[in-house]
């Protein structure tokens, strides 16, 4: 049962009433999803480095009494439409992130989306550990995980649209 809870992914989608350009600032930022999300709590590229592939993120999380930190590497980075990172080593990753901007009707979607891979720290452990929990393990923590994807999917279309303070 636990092979096949993992690899698990999910994803969320918005319409932005701004060019792919004016996402693109926003969402090749580390920093800005720190703003709306209620588990990421800072980020920010080290070393001085931008969004560019190799460049590396570093982050902090908490959720509940549990703190934790991130290293994460980008791995694809396509201005103004993909920004992709993977945390943990860049070749076996814990989890692989990607945000895509597609034009759309005077506008554009905004996607945000993760793969967390079998095997790998936190869950892989956990689903190991309980085999016969292995879904429900899964479940709970993609549902954490995309309320704060689609809360920050949700911020980067207010900062492109105006809607939000963008300093």
């Amino acid at each position: 049962m636990a092979a096949t809870a993992l690899p698990a992914s999910g994803s969320v989608t918005v319409s932005v009433a701004a060019p792919p350009e004016a996402i693109w600032v926003f969402a090749s930022d580390p920093s800005v999803p720190a703003r709306f999300s209620g588990e990421l709590q800072a980020a920010s590229f080290v070393d001085g480095a931008g969004p560019e592939p190799g460049a590396v993120i570093a982050g902090s999380n908490k959720n509940g009494d549990f703190a934790w930190t991130t290293e994460s590497t980008v791995t694809d980075c396509v201005a103004p439409s993909l920004f992709r990172w993977a945390t943990g080593e860049p070749g076996s990753p814990t989890a692989t992130w990607t945000l895509s901007i597609e034009p759309a009707g005077g506008g554009a979607t905004l996607t945000h989306s993760v793969v967390f891979h079998a095997g790998r720290p936190p869950l892989g452990p956990a689903v190991e550990a309980a085999p016969e929990r292995a879904h429900e393990i899964v479940r709970e923590r993609m549902a954490t995980v995309l309320a704060n994807m689609t809360a920050t999917a949700m911020g980067i279309a207010g900062l492109a649209e105006g809607d939000h303070d963008d300093r």
